[in-house]
């Protein structure tokens, strides 16, 4: 009897112990009273009593000086459905925090706009702000021919072109130089003061933006310098890491004004505006391309020199290309945004199951313990016992098998959420370079 005595405690309290270390280290223990009362019975779970919470010695209130006792208590004369709800009221485990986590699991992988959508419709990442100053020169000779036209009139085609394409989002502002008076002498007072911005900074509107440039005709003199300063004090405020400020100078020619161009560009540039200033020189001269280069350099921008509408064209489309490479990057950013996040999500439903088969475990190892010790000490019939096990075993199962199932159905959607979201990137981004190639 000692010896059966000495035996039969010894699986208890092995199990029970090491059970005690580890329900004690479980980092799911609830450190508050969570609120349950929307919980729904899972379907392969409703034949089970789990929704009443721990039982009397369940999760770290196992304690073995106290089970025994009450096992002790138990009628050999108990029926399996009562032994089986004894041991449950006793040694239950709590599983509605799990069951709670994968009901209320968000598959969702990011939020993020489905895409650029069409080229002339890419969005302006939510956060960061772009404006745009277009610089338009309006001096007497404009109004000369190149190869496709009058120069003017090619201008104005190119800057509503690229105008039109702009990021949906961006803050467009047209400003013209020099076209007031003429190129006499007796004018060019006048006409380096003319100055204006005919299309105040803002969203574009492509009614409001024609109409601005419709009226516009070349006439007088070159304030180039005046027009970068102008250009600043119009971006002056929009500052800081989420703002692009870019300013685009349009003119057939250098400085006829007595400003200092090079000196503006370079005060814009390293103001804490940050504006970066772009030239396009518009069928000018060798020496004048030599100025407007040092005025893009000093702006921290490029100089391109172009001929004719074709090549302004081009110009104009290449930084369109330029530009919507940028947006195509940020949305790649945000497509390995959704991998790690989707990542993640998968790693904490993983978390999830481990811990929710664990403690399937705790509570089988318990319940096992408590019938070997009923068995081997009580002496309990072993037709009973038997039954009983079975059916811990089934619960056991079915615990398990709920949890696998459900942490594989999540995951699924997780990843079915992310592939479909990144190859919807890819697919836009196909499509509207496919667009540009064309």
């Amino acid at each position: 009897m000692l010896l059966a005595f000495t035996t039969g405690c010894g699986l208890l309290t092995e199990s029970g112990s090491q059970s005690v270390k580890k329900a004690e280290a479980d980092p799911s223990a609830e450190q508050k009273k969570p609120d349950y009362s929307g919980l729904k019975i899972p379907e392969q779970l409703k034949s089970l009593d789990i929704m009443k919470g721990p039982g009397e010695y369940g999760g770290t209130s196992y304690d073995l000086k106290k089970i025994r006792p009450q096992l002790d208590k138990i009628s050999a004369a108990i029926s399996p459905d009562q032994l089986e709800a004894r041991l449950i009221q006793m040694m239950g485990e709590d599983y509605r925090r799990h069951i709670k986590k994968y009901q209320d699991f968000d598959t969702s992988v990011i939020d993020i706009e489905a895409g650029p959508g069409s080229v002339k419709n890419i969005q302006v990442p939510e956060g960061q702000e772009v404006n745009i100053v277009i610089l338009l020169d309006a001096s007497g000779s404009m109004a000369d021919k190149v190869d496709g036209g009058v120069k003017m009139d090619l201008a104005k085609s190119s800057v509503q072109d690229f105008v039109s394409n702009m990021p949906e989002g961006a803050h467009i502002s047209l400003q013209v130089y020099g076209h007031k008076g003429s190129n006499s002498k007796s004018d060019k007072q006048i006409s380096c003061n003319s100055i204006e911005e005919i299309y105040p900074l803002g969203a574009y509107d492509q009614t409001r933006f024609q109409s601005s440039l419709k009226s516009l005709k070349p006439a007088g003199w070159t304030p180039l310098a005046g027009a970068i300063q102008k250009a600043e004090k119009t971006l002056a405020g929009h500052t800081g890491d989420n703002t692009q400020n870019v300013v685009y100078v349009v003119s057939d020619g250098i400085e006829t004004c007595d400003g200092d161009p090079v000196a503006a560009a370079d005060k814009l540039h390293h103001s804490n505006i940050q504006a970066v200033v772009n030239i396009i020189g518009f069928d000018v001269d060798n020496e004048g391309q030599q100025a407007l280069l040092e005025v893009a350099n000093a702006g921290g921008g490029e100089y391109q020199t172009v001929k004719s509408k074709v090549d302004l064209e081009a110009y104009f489309e290449g930084e369109f290309k330029r530009l919507y490479d940028e947006w195509q990057k940020w949305a790649e950013v945000h497509e390995e945004k959704a991998s790690i996040i989707a990542a993640h999500k998968l790693d904490h439903l993983d978390i999830n199951h481990e811990d929710m088969k664990r403690l399937v475990e705790w509570e089988y190892n318990h319940f096992k313990d408590a019938l070997t010790y009923l068995k081997e000490e009580r002496k309990f019939e072993y037709e009973l016992i038997s039954e009983v096990e079975s059916r811990i075993y089934e619960r056991k199962e079915a615990l398990s098998d709920y949890s696998y199932e459900t942490k594989e159905q999540l995951q699924t959607e997780v990843q079915n959420n992310r592939d479909n979201l990144q190859d919807h990137v890819r697919n836009k981004r196909d499509e509207e370079q496919e667009k540009l190639n064309n």
